[in-house]
């Protein structure tokens, strides 16, 4: 394969430019983009649709910032994760420098993820397979109490972590089959779809609140000039760039923690973005860390959600899971062998990784800063307009329901209601995403050791997690009462003078 022919190369750019889209429009997903493409993609020349498919999956996920950089709604889940961060960074300091931290990081956290893909397919994916439901409770408990630590009011976090495991229950028990909380209606045993949750607690709920508040909702940034492609460059791609020589350690290890999640079968990037972040938030880090931590990592499980695929023939996510269904459309069957029979494929998702990370990702996210830096120059009730339409047409066209508007406008009014009390939206998400994985490893395991509760603890790797939760609640802790006990005293210091 000739990676740098005309043909691969267009599709990878229009791969990119198309998954980019959908990344950033909420509720046109990246599994949507990519169920959408699947069908072209089997008549189009192995190599071709391939690299269209992997450009595609890299860039659907950063994408995802792009809305939360201008509108505060993000596109994806994972971007959900530092969305109140990267969208403060972007008034503060302009779309560019955000977008160019997304973009950057993005595609660093990427080329550490291929380089693991490459060097530890096998040796790694026999890791995974360790993994049980044991292992995945103490898991997903690991994020559950990093991000309820991470808030900064540790009550309101956890209040509104538990209304995101409220809103998880609505619909049929996993374990049981129950109905929960559907009050009847029909359209709710389903529970509600995760994706018109996200945009009413963060997109609604803004137009909402900028409507409440007023023009001094929040300061704006200084009315920018002429649209300048050379200062639109610096910002986008110099100063991220100092930005990573100078926090490298921490990007290296979001990348690496982000390259681990990723190949647990079931993880994916969401989980990884929510984890390094709110490890970041634990450590009162400044929002350019945050964000590089969260962005470093979810792009890096992106290539890691392909070890299991290529190793074990199992899914990372959803999107290797469409990407598995068509290799064996196409007679190719993942696994060990493949790395015999179909070397030369092996071979071109790695270097199409490698060019996607090191080209692509920074081309469209610089398209996307010079996007941003136009819509900044609308009229702010033009701009409230637009936003307020997406997210209408966003809800409404992930089910074509009706009812899904009235969803809507319920969790909208509910965020900006938290939102005025100080409640972060965050950990909202956060339970919506973490607490039916909490529940079904929880309700697996004790089914199948019968409600033993020693069960728990009885494999070394569940062992070494449940310890990592008890040292991280307790250090996390002592954290908070020294951090308390500093801020009293400075207050008697100050009372006495």
């Amino acid at each position: 394969m000739n990676l740098f022919s005309p043909e691969v190369l267009l599709a990878m750019f229009l791969g990119g430019l198309y998954g980019a889209v959908f990344g950033a429009m909420p509720g046109l997903t990246a599994t949507l983009a990519l169920s959408l493409f699947i069908p072209f993609a089997l008549f189009l020349p192995p190599e071709v649709g391939l690299a269209a498919i992997v450009s595609l999956t890299a860039t659907a996920i950063f994408a995802g910032d792009i809305g939360a950089v201008m509108a505060r709604i993000p596109g994806t889940p994972a971007s959900a994760a530092y969305a109140e961060e990267i969208h403060d960074l972007g008034q503060e300091q302009g779309p560019s420098y955000a977008l160019g931290i997304s973009a950057i990081f993005s595609a660093l956290g990427s080329l550490v993820g291929t380089g693991l893909l490459v060097i530890g397919s096998l040796g790694m994916a026999l890791v995974a397979r360790q993994f049980s439901s044991f292992e995945y409770f103490w898991l997903v408990l690991l994020g559950v109490t990093s991000g309820i630590l991470a808030s900064p009011h540790l009550l309101k976090g956890l209040v509104a972590f538990a209304l995101g495991m409220l809103l998880a229950t609505i619909g049929y028990d996993p374990a049981l089959g129950h109905p929960r909380f559907t009050f009847g209606n029909v359209n709710l045993l389903g529970g509600i779809n995760f994706i018109v949750a996200l945009i009413g607690l963060f997109g609604l709920s803004e137009v909402f609140y900028r409507l409440l508040k007023g023009p001094e909702a929040k300061p704006q940034p200084p009315s920018p000039g002429p649209l300048r492609m050379q200062g639109t460059a610096h910002r986008f791609f110099l100063d991220p760039l100092r930005l990573a020589v100078r926090e490298r350690w921490l990007f290296l290890r979001s990348a690496l923690l982000g390259t681990f999640i990723g190949f647990l079968p079931g993880a994916g990037s969401d989980f990884a973005a929510w984890i390094s972040s709110n490890l970041k938030r634990l450590t009162q880090g400044t929002k350019e860390q945050v964000v590089l931590a969260g962005t470093s990592a979810n792009n890096a499980a992106v290539a890691g959600t392909w070890i299991p695929a290529l190793s074990l023939g199992i899914p990372g996510d959803t999107l290797t899971a469409i990407i598995l269904g068509l290799f064996l459309t196409l007679g190719i069957r993942p696994g060990p062998e493949l790395f015999k029979t179909n070397l030369d494929l092996v071979v071109e998702i790695y270097l199409v990784f490698l060019v996607a990370s090191v080209l692509i990702m920074p081309l469209v996210g610089y398209l996307g800063a010079l996007l941003a830096g136009f819509a900044l120059r609308l009229p702010r009730g033009v701009l409230l307009g637009i936003i307020a339409g997406l997210t209408l047409i966003g809800a409404y066209a992930i089910n074509n329901n009706p009812f899904d508007l009235y969803v809507l406008a319920v969790l909208g009014t509910l965020g900006v209601l938290l939102r005025l009390g100080d409640f972060p939206l965050g950990q909202v998400v956060l339970g919506l995403v973490l607490g039916p994985l909490l529940e079904q490893h929880l309700m697996v395991s004790m089914i199948k050791t019968h409600w033993n509760l020693l069960s728990f603890f009885e494999r070394p790797v569940a062992i070494l997690l449940a310890l990592a939760n008890l040292g991280l609640l307790v250090g996390m802790l002592w954290l908070r009462l020294k951090q308390a006990r500093r801020l009293q005293a400075l207050r008697n210091l100050l009372e006495e003078r």
